[in-house]
Parts: C-alpha cells; structure tokens; sequence
C-alpha cells in the first residue's frame, strides 16, 4: 500500500474500519488496493452511473460538465457510459 498517497491510504484504511463501506475512490491503484482488502469501492463515474439509473442525475449532462474540469478519465469508458445510457433510454420509450 505505500506505492499510494497518505490521502488514498488514508482512506482505504478507514473504510475498513467501517464494515460495509462504500469508499468513493478515483484512483486506479487505489482502487486495486481496496478491491485486493475485500472493501467494496466506486469511482466518481459509478456514482454518477447509479444516480442516472436512478433518475437523479442526467448522465449526458453532468458528463459533459465533469469533462469541463480537471478531471482525467479515459474517453472510452465515457462513450461507454454514454452508449449505454442511450440504449436505456431507447428501451425505455419502446
């Protein structure tokens, strides 16, 4: 784990402190580490996903305004994501 940032270990080692936690974490080694301790986890892109599914959130939108930040993500997954939420609204309507 010390191939990660104190905040990153930091957050891994309170969540599991807290059984049952979800740890919102964005960092791909991050993520490895806590999935390897068994501690279910998200990044910012899965909690977006679950609140458009849950009707929340307009997944094309808040896509577009987190691109607008500094917020690096691979375009793949985000045209992923968009495809599937196209597809979701088009079963929906059928």
């Amino acid at each position: 784990m010390l191939h990660l940032d104190p905040g990153e270990r930091a957050a891994i080692t309170l969540a599991q402190s807290e059984p049952g936690a979800l740890l919102l974490i964005d960092d791909a080694a991050g993520r490895t580490e806590a999935s390897r301790r068994g501690i279910l986890n998200t990044g910012t892109l899965g909690i977006l996903h679950a609140a458009a599914l849950k009707g929340f959130v307009d997944l094309p939108t808040v896509l577009a305004r987190l691109l607008e930040t500094n917020f690096r993500v691979s375009m793949a997954l985000v045209d992923e994501l968009l495809a599937e939420e196209a597809d979701r609204r088009r079963r929906r309507t059928e």
